[in-house]
């Protein structure tokens, strides 16, 4: 990846974190939370590992971070991460395929998820040449 693609997913990323350090101070007031990372999510995906549904908690993390992406990239149009039809792949898709692409870097499991997530994101969903930063 460039540095240009690198810094972007890294904005677009913090943004994502910035959001979630809001949502977790305001539920855990006394603690601090990191970042979760590549490991903790893949445990997450795993079926059976939320009471409501599969990978449920798996899928919100996935969303969280693409909406997030997307609304950075509906500010500036001319850099975007990824290219994801939500007309055409279906958020269980897109959940299924981070998943796979976790599995498949097993000795990155221990970075971050963001920037896991984002990088699987960018590599299974890219956009066309004249719209990548």
């Amino acid at each position: 990846m460039t540095k240009m693609k690198l810094k972007y997913i890294g904005n677009a990323v913090l943004m994502f974190v910035l959001t979630l350090s809001c949502v977790s101070a305001i539920a855990q007031e006394a603690e601090e939370e990191q970042a979760i990372t590549g490991r903790e999510l893949l445990a997450d995906c795993e079926p059976g590992a939320t009471e409501s549904m599969p990978n449920h908690a798996c899928m919100k993390y996935v969303f969280g971070l693409v909406q997030t992406v997307v609304m950075l990239q509906q500010m500036d149009p001319s850099k975007k991460l990824f290219c994801i039809d939500p007309t055409a792949v279906s958020l269980e898709a897109v959940t299924s395929g981070v998943t796979s692409w976790l599995k498949a870097v097993p000795e990155r499991l221990d970075e971050e998820a963001y920037v896991l997530v984002s990088e699987a994101l960018n590599t299974s969903y890219p956009c066309p040449t004249a719209e990548v930063i």
